[in-house]
């Protein structure tokens, strides 16, 4: 006799892979190569489960893997069966949510997520509507504890986003400096 009569077992395993594959499918084809995850990243997704992890802020020069630290994250995270909705959205695809016209939908979608992650984050110059813009998405993430991964380049985002947004980003985040040369010279 099985525990498991109605098959829930290989019904959550079957949800899982799928949401993996599918996961794995919208992951950037030059994102895909193995590698060594740092181990503050890799135990950052584990607080995932119990809701601790806050903010994940990647710091670093160009192509020392910030991108790929957030895409490897994730999809460990949703191997070890994490459920929470992820939205990963490029420099490209997230200003355009911001950029004129506003794009309300995407801007509730940022919001409301589980986990938003915003690549290349504060590497455009700021102007006033779109922090105003950024700044109830960023406050609605921080009020309700939803983690938010930020990769940028700037050693200090309130220059570029204000001390409000860049505070809120701030506040119990797992900042992780990646170093290094540019693992894209010479491919």
């Amino acid at each position: 006799m099985t525990d498991d009569p109605n098959g829930l077992a290989e019904w959550h395993a079957e949800r899982r892979r799928k949401r993996v594959a599918d996961f794995h499918a919208r992951r950037p084809v030059r994102l895909r190569t193995s590698g060594q995850l740092h181990p503050d990243i890799a135990e950052w997704g584990s607080r995932l489960f119990d809701h601790t992890a806050g903010n994940l802020i990647l710091l670093g020069p160009t192509g020392t893997g910030k991108s790929w630290s957030t895409w490897e994250v994730m999809e460990r995270t949703l191997k070890a069966g994490y459920m929470g909705e992820i939205a990963m959205r490029s420099q490209a695809e997230w200003q355009e949510i911001v950029g004129p016209p506003a794009d309300r939908e995407g801007l509730a979608k940022m919001r409301d997520v589980d986990v938003l992650a915003l690549d290349d984050f504060g590497t455009f110059r700021a102007e006033e509507w779109q922090r105003e813009l950024l700044l109830p998405v960023i406050d609605a993430r921080w009020a309700n504890g939803r983690p938010t991964i930020i990769t940028t380049n700037l050693p200090e985002l309130g220059e570029r986003l204000g001390p409000r947004i860049a505070s809120r980003l701030a506040d119990n985040a797992t900042a992780v400096a990646l170093g290094g040369p540019d693992l894209r010279a010479g491919r």
